[in-house]
């Protein structure tokens, strides 16, 4: 079956490329806001639980817990704040590894793009169709040409596994991937692609898609 699009308008200003230098507080309250606007799509959350994956500094697993989720964190490095906040379930784990039973809504956000293909691979088929939040950067050549956004840490390819999109040289930051020196960016025709045959009947785009240093992001629902 045909992956169903939808999309959703969001109500404020995303920062510009032009705006961003770092990790921009504009583009991380931008971040935040429609996150919240997510959670709207997901109904009741009473006695729902919630993973966030790649939890990061947890900021996103408190706003799901806000929301009245049951929520777990997990993450293969401590809180990056060294607080385990009320509410959250903080599982010191790699994603790759933590299994998903149970969960009743899964969150992908700023990981995905942060694994190697067949890892995205792999963990977009163990959430079995759920729903699912994503928030990735999406490789569009054109876009981060005309933006004047080239790194010479990304390179095009072609195809990989039948899918096209990026690699990235990873930096072994905060930020950055846990134990890979390279992963995968996938275009958006690819990840739409692999998210139909890892089970998913509709995507839902948050628009318009925003920037980060290298190119454009997205925020997607897949249901």
């Amino acid at each position: 079956m045909a992956l169903s699009l939808e999309s959703r308008g969001v109500p404020f200003a995303c920062p510009s490329p032009q705006s961003l230098h770092g990790k921009s507080l504009f583009q991380l309250s931008y971040r935040l806001r429609v996150f919240d606007l997510i959670l709207t799509e997901l109904g009741d959350p009473a006695g729902r639980r919630y993973v966030d994956l790649g939890a990061g500094p947890l900021m996103f697993a408190q706003r799901a817990r806000n929301y009245g989720f049951d929520v777990t964190a997990v993450d293969a490095r401590p809180p990056w704040t060294g607080a385990d906040p009320e509410g959250v379930k903080h599982v010191l784990a790699d994603i790759r590894e933590f299994p998903l039973d149970g969960f009743d809504v899964i969150g992908i956000v700023g990981l995905l793009y942060h694994l190697r293909l067949d890892e995205q691979i792999d963990l977009l088929r163990r959430c079995e169709g759920r729903p699912t939040i994503i928030d990735t950067e999406v490789w569009c050549p054109d876009l981060v040409k005309s933006l004047g956004l080239e790194s010479p840490r990304v390179r095009s390819v072609d195809s990989e596994s039948g899918y096209s999109g990026a690699m990235l040289q990873e930096t072994g930051n905060l930020w950055s991937s846990y134990g890979n020196p390279e992963s995968f960016w996938l275009d958006e025709p690819s990840l739409l692609r692999l998210a139909s045959a890892c089970g998913w009947q509709t995507a839902i785009t948050m628009e318009p898609p925003y920037f980060s240093q290298f190119g454009r992001r997205r925020w997607y629902l897949l249901k």
